[in-house]
């Protein structure tokens, strides 16, 4: 397969190189990554300027956009093959329950379900969480759990209506459970708090992030995740009517 790799953390991420690596093994991968961080960019995209594509080596350019600007450039310019699988990863952190609404791991695989092309999102905690170093991160055990059950994974991926992504966690760890199919999505509650300081023309905003608090059952994508399972939720692309 042509599988489209993507991030939020920018080009020069770990999660990012691992999965290239790991799924060289089997696939033909081209990489259109963030020239910097776009952590929780969402599905933003740059409308008013262009877009700077740079050739970082063989099938790997860096995109001055956001993370669905760079599958959207990774699909529709021309410089890569047709693509048959996209995968946005391997994230720093968990992206579970309300986090996929700011995620822009997330927000790339959304952009590449609604061309109808089966689309993942791959992100990773760690047990000491924001504490943990880069290189405590074990990207190469997610990575190749992924790899081993790809064909299993990419077929939840609805390409007609109603579109549906698949999103992927798993804690670091040597070597997992297994696979679980998410039933009931967490909610989190962050804590985040807004600090004011005066200004002549008014007022200086600066956003302090909190630390979550994650709210859910036993099933729950965050749970699932924390028992050591890779947990794979099908999430819904396109609005629908309820």
């Amino acid at each position: 397969m042509n599988i489209l790799i993507t991030n939020d953390d920018g080009y020069q991420s770990r999660g990012l190189r691992t999965l290239v690596e790991v799924l060289s093994r089997k696939h033909k991968v081209y990489v259109m990554a963030p020239s910097s961080n776009r952590s929780a960019a969402s599905h933003c995209i740059k409308m008013d300027v262009p877009l700077e594509l740079v050739r970082i080596e063989d099938n790997f350019y860096t995109c001055s956009g956001f993370p669905a600007d760079c599958v959207i450039n990774g699909i529709m310019s021309g410089i890569f093959p047709k693509i048959d699988v996209v995968i946005s990863g391997i994230n720093y952190g968990a992206n579970i329950g309300t986090d996929i609404i700011y995620s822009g791991t997330c927000g790339a695989a959304r952009q590449g379900s609604l061309y109808g092309i089966p689309s993942l999102a791959m992100s990773l905690e760690h047990p000491k969480a924001w504490e943990a170093k880069e290189h405590e991160y074990n990207f190469k055990s997610f990575s190749e759990f992924v790899l081993d059950h790809f064909e299993e994974i990419v077929s939840l991926a609805r390409t007609e209506l109603p579109y549906t992504f698949v999103n992927i966690n798993g804690v670091s760890c040597d070597e997992y459970k297994g696979m679980k199919i998410v039933k009931e999505i967490a909610v989190r509650d962050y804590g985040d708090q807004v600090k004011l300081e005066k200004t002549e023309n008014g007022y200086q905003s600066r956003f302090i992030m909190g630390r979550s608090k994650t709210l859910g059952g036993e099933e729950c994508d965050f749970q699932i995740a924390q028992d050591g399972y890779v947990a794979v939720a099908v999430m819904v692309t396109a609005p629908v009517c309820m």
